[in-house]
């Protein structure tokens, strides 16, 4: 019986241990953070010579990217979290919108 006992209480402590997901690395989404950084500077320097359609471009990476960071990093219920990566997802499909639009009217609208 109490070899039993003692199989039942393994069983309820490695599901214990289990459960918990392990926390991830501090500097996991340095990358992620160095294209935020480095797109906020190509948006800031090229601000005068950029197009309007090449402005919006890189807001909407800047928005896609903030907000996949926000999605790996804020502690929010699930209905937020998967909001906010739709949201990303969306801001990206826009941005690639924007620059094969961007493309046609450079390169082959003449």
């Amino acid at each position: 019986m109490s070899r039993y006992s003692k199989r039942i209480s393994e069983k309820i402590e490695k599901t214990k241990s289990t459960a918990n997901p392990p926390e991830k690395k501090a500097g996991r989404d340095i990358l992620l953070l160095i294209l935020i950084a480095v797109n906020f500077l190509f948006l800031i320097l090229g601000w005068s010579q950029a197009l309007i359609i090449d402005k919006a471009i890189y807001i909407l990476l800047e928005c896609s990217l903030i907000s996949i960071y926000a999605y790996r990093h804020a502690r929010l219920n699930e209905k937020n979290t998967e909001r906010l990566k739709y949201m990303g997802i969306t801001f990206m499909g826009i941005a690639f919108a924007c620059f094969i639009y961007s493309a046609y009217i450079r390169y082959f609208a003449n």
